[in-house]
């Protein structure tokens, strides 16, 4: 009898942990207003760097895996403050940490509770700039898995290039009826004409320090 029932007991669910973390929706971000309105907050939330789990952690894994939508999210905060090194280093992990993670795959960001359009058109135009970012090295030869270290550049170059592209979600996203201004890191409004000024927000309606989205 303890046997039966043990084995009800260690019955396999038909959904796993996984599965059922996969199948969850990742919050929004906070807006750009609440952003801007205690900027500490976010930092202190991503203080620390992002460093390589330990080995238990990769052989038990992990019960809240990373998202595509999670970094998204990150990345979109990162902008709003002007925290250039954190962006960049989100873009470089989203890229080569997640090659399986295509940009055009990123689920559409779902604003049924508070909707703002700020939001969704800074991240429309984050799928662009990720595009723009990521195909540049996939031009040069260096696809998303290439290895962190490349000894046979040949190999990589009779590989076919498979480029990004944006969301389809993200093509739907219109400009902003008003402008709208992000300070930059220094607390400092850009102008229309700034030449730092992001040309892809601009096209949204949006004048932001444009940020660094090229690594190698």
């Amino acid at each position: 009898m303890l046997v039966g029932c043990f084995k009800i007991f260690c019955k396999p669910a038909s959904t796993s942990i996984k599965s059922r973390w996969r199948q969850t929706r990742i919050a929004l971000p906070p807006t750009v207003s609440d952003i801007l309105a205690d900027p500490s907050r976010v930092r202190t939330r991503y203080a620390r760097s992002r460093v390589s789990p330990s080995l238990f952690s990769r052989l038990l894994g992990s019960a809240h895996p990373d998202t595509s939508s999670a970094s998204f999210y990150r990345l979109y905060e990162f902008l709003v403050l002007g925290w250039n090194i954190k962006f960049r280093d989100e873009l470089e992990y989203f890229c080569r940490s997640h090659p399986d993670w295509a940009i055009s795959s990123i689920p559409e960001p779902v604003d049924d509770v508070n909707p703002d359009p700020v939001r969704g058109a800074i991240l429309a135009v984050l799928t662009q700039l990720m595009c723009d970012a990521f195909n540049r090295r996939i031009e040069y030869g260096l696809p998303r898995d290439a290895p962190p270290i490349v000894t046979d550049f040949d190999e990589l170059a009779a590989r076919p290039k498979v480029f990004e592209e944006t969301p389809e979600w993200a093509k739907r996203v219109k400009p902003l009826d008003e402008r709208f201004y992000i300070p930059n890191r220094d607390g400092k409004l850009l102008n229309w004409n700034d030449e730092d000024v992001s040309e892809e927000f601009k096209a949204m309606n949006i004048i932001v320090q444009a940020p660094h989205i090229h690594f190698i």
